[in-house]
């Protein structure tokens, strides 16, 4: 299978180019930053939208799962949830098979791309969300990704990140680029398991049978590896700008990382914090990522209510002190036990006092998850969701 993988991969490399079909013309209609605010077209840019992980997948799939993305994206447009952000690349090596045949692979993720614009949603692509995917392909481990430039899997991953990045570097549908998916969860904890360990490994979809020590890391070994990463998409695409995708950092962050793998949970100070943030976001990082649930992000600083959405003033005044913008790219509650969202209203009125330009809600149209927001089983909340998000729109 690897040499498969590797033998494909050759063939993109080699024959890879940019369709004009695939881009649109130069347009100055992008996303731009000044010091912590966000403006599209001239206008402050405010936003509520959702996380759509399997857009690209189902896209990938065909048929009646191409149909339910289609569906999905019609009930964005029509609530007025403008802002979608899924997984731009498989999640599991078995979801890439396609990937070697560029002209087939690249024209559904074309055939996304033009189904959004043409309902006027903008894309927030993450180039890996799952930090094994292609260490996994390459039978390699996280080490080496992050230490080595010539593994097989950095180069897998440049490979990806340019053939996508480049593609669309012209597109306006395009909102802004996002590395990865709460990479900075998985940092400084080789003490949880000194020896092997499963995680995400259903090997009938192409996954290693065990992760190895060398799969973990530790946040000064990841920060490198973000810059480098984050300026090689700036090298590609001057146009869009450029965010972690992180979750809020764990409460004991900094604190872990000093550690240097060996453990320590002792909470983190609000300059702990910060410094972990101001560390974790280096140039040319434009945008300050945090995920916000209840319980793992709100209980910091003295705040025991897991409820309670205040922990967002100390994120948005790090953001404010660091000079970038801060957004939330996945907040949610399970909606089956609280069908009116409480916590959701709550995080939105925050959201609203400090001026947060973006909150992406999880998880649009997925059937099966306890989080899941859907029109048809919780329309009270989306009702609600597009009645703030008009009044964001016309607010002057």
């Amino acid at each position: 299978m690897k040499n498969a993988f590797c033998f494909g991969f050759l063939i993109c490399f080699l024959t890879i180019s940019v369709t004009s079909d695939a881009v649109s013309e130069i347009n100055l209609n992008f996303l731009t930053r000044k010091g912590t605010d966000l403006f599209l077209n001239g206008k402050r840019f405010r936003q509520i939208g959702v996380n759509k992980f399997d857009l690209f997948l189902r896209f990938l799939e065909g048929g009646e799962s191409r149909d339910q993305a289609l569906a999905a994206l019609d009930q964005a447009r029509h609530y007025r949830l403008r802002v979608l952000r899924f997984s731009a690349a498989g999640f599991y090596p078995r979801q890439m098979s396609l990937w070697p045949n560029q002209p087939i692979y690249w024209s559904l993720m074309d055939d996304l791309v033009a189904q959004s614009k043409k309902r006027n949603l903008y894309l927030v692509p993450v180039i890996n969300w799952n930090l094994y995917l292609f260490t996994d392909m390459a039978g390699e481990c996280v080490q080496d990704l992050l230490t080595n430039p010539d593994s097989r899997s950095r180069q897998y991953l440049w490979l990806y990140t340019y053939q996508l990045v480049s593609r669309y570097a012209k597109e306006p549908a395009i909102l802004f680029w996002e590395l990865t998916n709460e990479m900075n969860l998985n940092a400084d904890l080789e003490f949880m398991n000194p020896f092997g360990f499963s995680l995400l490994n259903p090997v009938h979809e192409g996954t290693s049978f065990m992760r190895l020590r060398r799969d973990h890391f530790t946040t000064d070994q990841m920060i490198p590896f973000l810059s480098e990463w984050a300026k090689f998409v700036r090298s590609l695409d001057p146009n869009h700008l450029i965010s972690s995708g992180f979750s809020a950092p764990r409460p004991a962050a900094q604190h872990l990382r000093k550690a240097q793998g060996k453990g320590d949970w002792t909470p983190d100070t609000y300059e702990d914090m910060e410094t972990y943030l101001r560390d974790t976001h280096p140039d040319p990082i434009d945008i300050i990522s945090i995920h916000f649930y209840q319980e793992h992000d709100t209980v910091r600083f003295h705040i025991k209510d897991p409820s309670s959405p205040e922990a967002l003033d100390y994120f948005v005044k790090a953001a404010q002190k660091i000079g970038k913008p801060i957004f939330i790219g996945e907040t949610g509650e399970d909606y089956q036990k609280n069908p009116s969202a409480p916590f959701i209203r709550q995080v939105l009125d925050k959201c609203q006092d400090l001026s947060v330009p973006l909150i992406l809600l999880w998880n649009w149209m997925s059937p099966g998850d306890p989080f899941n927001v859907d029109p048809q089983q919780n329309p009270e909340l989306v009702r609600f969701l597009s009645t703030v998000q008009d009044s964001w729109d016309s607010a002057p």
